[in-house]
Protein backbone atom coordinates (compact mmCIF):
# COMPACT_ATOMS: atom_id res chain seq x y z
CA UNK A 1 0.00 0.00 0.00
CA UNK A 2 1.62 3.06 -1.05
CA UNK A 3 1.51 6.32 1.02
CA UNK A 4 2.18 10.05 0.41
CA UNK A 5 5.19 10.70 2.65
CA UNK A 6 7.55 12.92 3.23
CA UNK A 7 11.62 12.24 3.33
CA UNK A 8 11.62 13.04 6.91
CA UNK A 9 9.47 10.26 7.37
CA UNK A 10 11.05 7.98 5.09
CA UNK A 11 14.47 8.39 6.70
CA UNK A 12 12.53 7.70 10.49
CA UNK A 13 11.10 4.60 8.79
CA UNK A 14 13.89 3.55 7.21
CA UNK A 15 16.63 3.69 10.16
CA UNK A 16 15.42 0.87 12.34
CA UNK A 17 15.69 -1.50 8.83
CA UNK A 18 19.13 -0.03 8.52
CA UNK A 19 20.13 -1.11 12.02
CA UNK A 20 18.74 -3.80 11.95
CA UNK A 21 20.40 -4.79 8.18
CA UNK A 22 23.71 -3.77 10.38
CA UNK A 23 23.36 -6.48 13.11
CA UNK A 24 22.72 -9.22 10.50
CA UNK A 25 25.17 -8.47 7.90
CA UNK A 26 27.97 -6.90 9.93
CA UNK A 27 28.20 -8.51 12.73
CA UNK A 28 26.93 -11.92 12.75
CA UNK A 29 28.24 -12.24 9.33
CA UNK A 30 31.30 -10.67 9.32
CA UNK A 31 32.53 -9.81 13.04
CA UNK A 32 31.55 -13.99 13.28
CA UNK A 33 34.23 -14.62 10.42
CA UNK A 34 36.82 -12.34 11.98
CA UNK A 35 35.76 -13.65 15.42
CA UNK A 36 36.69 -17.13 13.76
CA UNK A 37 39.76 -16.56 12.41
CA UNK A 38 41.19 -15.02 15.71
CA UNK A 39 39.80 -17.13 17.62
CA UNK A 40 43.26 -19.04 18.38
CA UNK A 41 44.60 -15.62 19.56
CA UNK A 42 42.08 -14.29 21.36
CA UNK A 43 38.38 -15.42 22.33
CA UNK A 44 37.39 -11.55 23.03
CA UNK A 45 36.24 -11.27 19.83
CA UNK A 46 33.82 -13.91 19.87
CA UNK A 47 32.64 -12.27 23.24
CA UNK A 48 32.12 -9.20 21.18
CA UNK A 49 29.93 -10.37 18.97
CA UNK A 50 26.80 -11.25 21.28
CA UNK A 51 27.62 -7.86 23.13
CA UNK A 52 27.14 -6.18 19.97
CA UNK A 53 24.18 -8.04 18.31
CA UNK A 54 22.16 -7.52 21.50
CA UNK A 55 22.51 -4.10 22.17
CA UNK A 56 21.68 -2.99 18.33
CA UNK A 57 18.25 -5.59 18.72
CA UNK A 58 17.76 -3.70 22.09
CA UNK A 59 18.13 -0.26 20.39
CA UNK A 60 15.93 -1.35 17.65
CA UNK A 61 12.86 -2.91 20.27
CA UNK A 62 13.41 0.13 22.63
CA UNK A 63 12.90 3.06 19.68
CA UNK A 64 10.24 1.13 18.04
CA UNK A 65 8.26 0.59 21.56
CA UNK A 66 9.38 4.60 21.69
CA UNK A 67 7.80 4.89 18.54
CA UNK A 68 4.58 4.12 19.52
CA UNK A 69 3.29 6.74 21.73
CA UNK A 70 6.23 9.39 20.28
CA UNK A 71 5.58 9.15 16.49
CA UNK A 72 2.12 10.38 14.87
CA UNK A 73 2.96 9.22 11.55
CA UNK A 74 1.31 5.73 10.47
CA UNK A 75 3.98 4.78 7.45
CA UNK A 76 6.45 5.42 10.34
CA UNK A 77 5.18 3.43 12.95
CA UNK A 78 4.26 0.68 10.85
CA UNK A 79 7.66 0.34 9.27
CA UNK A 80 8.77 0.62 13.37
CA UNK A 81 6.74 -2.11 14.63
CA UNK A 82 7.73 -4.15 11.75
CA UNK A 83 11.29 -3.91 12.33
CA UNK A 84 10.80 -4.65 15.97
CA UNK A 85 8.93 -7.81 15.19
CA UNK A 86 11.64 -9.28 13.35
CA UNK A 87 14.47 -7.97 16.33
CA UNK A 88 12.53 -9.37 18.90
CA UNK A 89 12.44 -12.86 16.56
CA UNK A 90 15.41 -12.56 15.82
CA UNK A 91 16.72 -11.98 19.63
CA UNK A 92 15.17 -15.45 20.75
CA UNK A 93 16.30 -16.94 17.71
CA UNK A 94 19.73 -15.69 18.75
CA UNK A 95 20.17 -17.00 22.67
CA UNK A 96 18.02 -19.97 21.57
CA UNK A 97 20.73 -21.32 19.39
CA UNK A 98 23.57 -19.50 20.84
CA UNK A 99 22.75 -21.17 24.61
CA UNK A 100 22.11 -24.54 22.57
CA UNK A 101 25.67 -24.25 20.27
CA UNK A 102 27.63 -22.94 23.72
CA UNK A 103 26.62 -25.82 25.52
CA UNK A 104 27.52 -28.43 22.92
CA UNK A 105 30.88 -27.23 22.39
CA UNK A 106 31.18 -26.31 26.20
CA UNK A 107 29.70 -29.27 27.46
CA UNK A 108 29.88 -32.14 25.19
CA UNK A 109 32.00 -34.28 27.36
CA UNK A 110 29.55 -33.82 29.94
CA UNK A 111 26.73 -35.53 27.69
CA UNK A 112 29.39 -38.47 26.88
CA UNK A 113 29.97 -36.69 23.32
CA UNK A 114 33.59 -37.12 21.48
CA UNK A 115 34.62 -33.22 20.96
CA UNK A 116 34.27 -33.72 16.75
CA UNK A 117 30.44 -35.34 17.53
CA UNK A 118 29.49 -32.10 19.83
CA UNK A 119 30.70 -29.88 17.42
CA UNK A 120 29.14 -32.01 14.54
CA UNK A 121 25.97 -31.43 16.71
CA UNK A 122 26.70 -27.67 17.61
CA UNK A 123 27.40 -26.69 13.70
CA UNK A 124 23.79 -28.96 12.59
CA UNK A 125 21.36 -28.18 15.19
CA UNK A 126 23.03 -24.96 16.46
CA UNK A 127 24.17 -22.72 13.44
CA UNK A 128 22.55 -24.00 10.93
CA UNK A 129 19.11 -23.04 11.25
CA UNK A 130 20.49 -19.88 13.01
CA UNK A 131 22.14 -19.04 9.55
CA UNK A 132 19.20 -20.24 7.48
CA UNK A 133 17.50 -17.65 9.76
CA UNK A 134 19.38 -15.20 9.20
CA UNK A 135 19.52 -15.19 5.70
CA UNK A 136 15.93 -15.14 5.52
CA UNK A 137 15.77 -12.35 7.77
CA UNK A 138 18.53 -10.21 5.62
CA UNK A 139 15.89 -11.00 2.68
CA UNK A 140 13.03 -9.71 4.08
CA UNK A 141 14.84 -6.63 5.36
CA UNK A 142 16.09 -5.74 2.49
CA UNK A 143 12.65 -5.70 0.68
CA UNK A 144 10.86 -3.93 4.28
CA UNK A 145 13.69 -0.89 3.64
CA UNK A 146 12.87 -0.70 -0.56
CA UNK A 147 9.23 -0.61 0.03
CA UNK A 148 9.92 2.11 2.99
CA UNK A 149 12.25 4.29 0.05
CA UNK A 150 9.02 3.53 -2.41
CA UNK A 151 6.53 4.82 0.32
CA UNK A 152 5.26 1.86 0.37
CA UNK A 153 3.91 0.17 3.83
CA UNK A 154 4.10 -3.85 3.88
CA UNK A 155 1.31 -5.89 4.43
CA UNK A 156 2.40 -7.70 7.74
CA UNK A 157 2.96 -4.16 9.05
CA UNK A 158 -0.39 -2.89 8.66
CA UNK A 159 -1.76 -5.92 10.32
CA UNK A 160 0.85 -5.70 13.03
CA UNK A 161 -0.53 -1.54 13.39
CA UNK A 162 -4.23 -3.01 13.20
CA UNK A 163 -3.49 -5.39 15.91
CA UNK A 164 -1.66 -2.48 18.24
CA UNK A 165 -5.23 -0.55 17.65
CA UNK A 166 -7.37 -2.89 18.47
CA UNK A 167 -5.56 -3.42 21.78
Amino acid sequence: MEHQVTEAEISRAKSLHSLLLFDFIVVHVFVFVLALSLLKASPIPIMLMPVLSVALLGTVIFKATRARTQDLSVFVLCHNLLAAQRAKLFLVLFLVTGTLTAALVMGGAQFGMSKITSYALAAGIGQLPFMVSLLILVVLEFDAEHQCKSGKIPAKALALHASLNKA
